[in-house]
């Protein structure tokens, strides 16, 4: 804490406000100059020796951490609540595939150390990434079984062909001088052209939605697959050494997946947990 952030904590203190009512009762029960000075000397000795001072700097630090503790909980329990949230949205296979992982993940961590492991935060992390996993990938599931890109393909082609039967139509009716016809059938062309653009864009939407689903489906295995590896490891390696590289390696391979999760419209959840958070809180989720 630099000087004047101790000089600001010192002013908002009680002690400051003991000081002033202090010097400033002594100076008027004196009831006269010399005895006023002395109290206003007192008060300004007051703020140069006390906010440098062992204990008002203990003090300080007290209540910093007691403010740091609480602001702590409150995020753990933001997230705990996140998490379990995100967990009652899914299907019941859908937890029982979190719940399978999970029992596992406590399996490392039980080994390698509990809760005050260093690879706590690191394992929580990957719970909770799979997590996220799952539900993404109920939530493409349900949006590309409702728009399926074949169906869509299928109406892309029908708006075409009427956009070129009505190319043809308008052309005749310029060649026979017809201009009521034509001007009719061009501005039905612009809707029909319109409606076949949009019907594209729709396409590239559920196209990109299919190939994360796709993709989705490819981490979930390949985090389970991580995890079971590291449980493998646990059991056969006694060696908290290989382990650790072991998890440091496994961890570093999801940073990408997190990074693509972040970026991806269908997941609403919040991509950057710390550590230490992911670390105080068991990863089982109650029913």
């Amino acid at each position: 804490m630099t000087a004047p952030q101790r000089f600001a904590a010192f002013f908002r203190s009680p002690h400051h406000a003991w000081l002033a009512l202090l010097t400033l009762g002594i100076g008027l029960a004196s009831a006269n100059v010399p005895g006023m000075i002395a109290a206003a000397a007192a008060y300004a000795l007051g703020w140069i020796f006390l906010p440098d001072s062992r204990w008002f700097r203990a003090w300080v630090q007290k209540r910093t951490e007691a403010a740091g503790a609480q602001a702590s909980a409150v995020t753990r329990a933001k997230f705990d609540e996140e998490r379990a949230e995100v967990y009652r949205q899914l299907s019941p296979a859908g937890k029982k595939a979190y719940d399978q992982l999970a029992r596992a993940v406590e399996e490392v961590r039980s080994g390698s150390g509990g809760a005050k492991s260093p690879h706590a935060g690191r394992l929580g992390q990957l719970a909770w990434t799979y997590l996220r996993l799952l539900l993404t990938r109920e939530t493409l599931d349900r949006f590309c079984e409702k728009e399926k890109s074949s169906e869509i393909e299928g109406e892309i082609a029908e708006a075409k062909a009427e956009v070129e039967a009505l190319e043809v139509r308008a052309r005749s009716a310029q060649d026979r001088g017809d201009a009521a016809e034509a001007g009719g059938t061009e501005r039905l062309l612009q809707s029909k052209r319109s409606r076949v653009t949009g019907l594209e864009r729709h396409l590239e939407q559920v196209r990109k939605a299919e190939s994360d689903l796709a993709l989705t489906e490819a981490e979930i295995e390949r985090l389970f697959d991580a995890v079971r590896l590291i449980q493998a490891d646990l059991v056969t390696q006694r060696d908290p050494d290989a382990l650790g590289t072991e998890i440091d390696r496994t961890t570093a391979h999801f940073h990408r997946t997190r990074d693509w999760l972040r970026a991806l419209e269908f997941d609403q959840t919040t991509p950057d947990i710390p550590d230490e958070l992911t670390a105080g809180i068991p990863v089982r989720i109650e029913r």
